[in-house]
């Protein structure tokens, strides 16, 4: 019995220890039931954290309007970066050179390809025969589509050659025989397409791709200043083919804002990523916008509202 009672007692040092790991315990027991003594936690109403997320949207916008080129629709980045690869010119399909595919901006396998289908014997006797080529995207068909130009030669082989040549004996497929005076014709800015804003003075394949592209996030041109939205131009460039353009108003197509969703609104030129997250919270809060003085309000007082932007809103 003795020696059961001497297995169950601890030393001196033992039952210290005990002690001490028993107010440790009580202390962290402590700590948990009342927390508000060591921690301090901060409690957001519901307006405040509205806010907090709002700030670090804007904060992101902005963060990625200036890490991506001026030129670059953060809302739309597959076509973006097509459009940023791409640079199309006019040019003929059949037998280009290599060198000319890759200044077009495709790729070592989409070129491959198109070889590949002309050692096979395949040709391009249309337009949309560059579809064939199943390397090559809907989205950069319609990229370059505009500037696909195909000699029409009854029977006759299809040219080899497409791109001007340095022999000024030899007369490119593309090189137009030189007229006295000739003059311009008139274009229509919201129904032209490349070919048309090509003869254009000082309108070349890639000013004439930038004019249809913000025509068309634009939604169309009420106004031939306009043009001085488009990227990169300059007030004389516009001046030297204003006088050969006109602007039919009646085909733009204005955007139903109590309609349309955010990513539509927030890509339209007129609209900052702050303005139409107001839009939005005021459809949500309070129902549809009535009508164009109360758009206006909802603006952020750092915006500048474009004088157009009336023509590009229906309620």
């Amino acid at each position: 019995m003795t020696d059961f009672k001497n297995q169950l007692s601890f030393s001196k040092k033992e039952q210290f220890a005990l002690v001490i790991l028993l107010v440790f315990t009580l202390i962290l027991i402590a700590f948990n039931l009342v927390p508000d003594f060591y921690q301090q936690s901060e409690v957001f109403s519901p307006q405040q954290l509205e806010d907090v997320v709002a700030r670090h949207e804007n904060e992101l916008s902005a963060l990625a309007k200036n890490t991506q080129s001026e030129d670059f629709d953060i809302t739309n980045p597959d076509q973006s970066a097509i459009e940023q690869r791409l640079n199309p010119f006019t040019f003929n399909p059949n037998m280009l050179p290599d060198s000319s595919w890759r200044k077009l901006g495709l790729t070592e396998n989409q070129i491959r390809n198109i070889k590949n289908y002309e050692s096979k014997g395949g040709k391009f006797y249309r337009k949309e025969d560059l579809r064939k080529i199943y390397t090559i995207t809907d989205k950069e068909y319609a990229l370059l589509e505009p500037f696909i130009v195909i000699p029409s030669y009854g029977n006759q082989r299809i040219a080899r050659a497409t791109e001007v040549k340095t022999n000024t004996n030899n007369q490119s497929d593309f090189e137009t025989p030189k007229s006295v005076n000739r003059e311009p014709k008139m274009v229509e800015l919201n129904s032209a397409d490349s070919l048309q804003l090509i003869q254009l003075p000082m309108v070349g394949p890639w000013f004439s791709h930038r004019i249809i592209r913000y025509r068309e996030i634009l939604g169309g041109f009420v106004n031939k200043e306009q043009l001085l939205e488009v990227f990169g131009m300059d007030q004389e460039r516009v001046s030297a083919f204003e006088k050969y353009v006109e602007v039919d108003s009646g085909r733009i197509r204005p955007l139903a804002i109590n309609f349309v969703d955010f990513k539509e609104v927030v890509r339209h030129p007129y609209f900052s990523y702050p303005f139409t997250k107001a839009i939005f919270n005021h459809r949500d809060r309070k129902g549809m916008i009535k009508d164009f003085d109360q758009l206006k309000a909802l603006a952020p007082a750092t915006d500048t509202l474009s004088p157009y932007l009336v023509f590009y809103i229906k309620f």
